[in-house]
């Protein structure tokens, strides 16, 4: 027996919910065609609605936010930027100015997204990043050469439907209510 076959020799009733475990996890993630998108952007998964167009857009705005946020990091390797001397100092925010104050909201908001993709499997957090990497790109210059096109959208949808509830958690998204646009006929007197 090879390594990887060690654990069918344990109970067999703990064999038969490992591979039931197994068989719905690989079911789940077969399930991809049942999420489909309508003409108006909304998203469907079966029959039920899952997210609006609306709510779509703010994820991806979201999600664009956080690509640039993870392109511009570059790793400490080493000497600081900081004199010895001026190691103490504290810049005081008094002096800053509008650009610094939104950069430092955008980053704060990114690392809040970063936390919210790691909670997701592999395949999402993968298809978050091939997804964002081509819309920054303005082409499709990457892919996963383990899914079709299709399949990487769909998958990408899943994130995105993963994400919401998230987003909304930690305050990223605000709730919208639905009003009508235009008097809908009901007089004030009525309610």
């Amino acid at each position: 027996m090879t390594w990887h076959r060690r654990w069918e020799r344990d109970d067999p009733a703990v064999v038969l919910e490992r591979k039931q475990a197994k068989q719905a996890l690989r079911q789940r993630w077969v399930d991809w065609k049942q999420i489909r998108i309508d003409p108006f952007g909304a998203v469907w998964f079966g029959k039920e609605l899952v997210m609006t167009r609306e709510e779509s857009e703010d994820i991806e705005w979201l999600l664009q936010g956080w690509y640039r946020w993870t392109a511009g990091y570059r790793p400490n390797l080493g000497a600081g930027r900081v004199s010895i001397y001026a190691r103490g100092a504290s810049d005081s925010e008094v002096f800053h100015d509008a650009d610094y104050i939104d950069e430092r909201i955008d980053t704060a908001r990114a690392e809040q997204v970063e936390v919210c993709i790691d909670e997701l499997r592999w395949q999402l957090r993968a298809a978050i990043g091939i997804h964002a990497a081509n819309k920054a790109a303005g082409t499709v210059a990457f892919r996963n050469p383990r899914l079709s096109p299709e399949q990487q959208h769909a998958a990408y949808q899943e994130a995105k439907v993963a994400l919401l509830p998230a987003f909304y958690k930690r305050g990223l998204l605000r709730v919208r209510v639905n009003v009508a646009p235009r008097a809908c006929g009901v007089s004030g007197s009525a309610l």
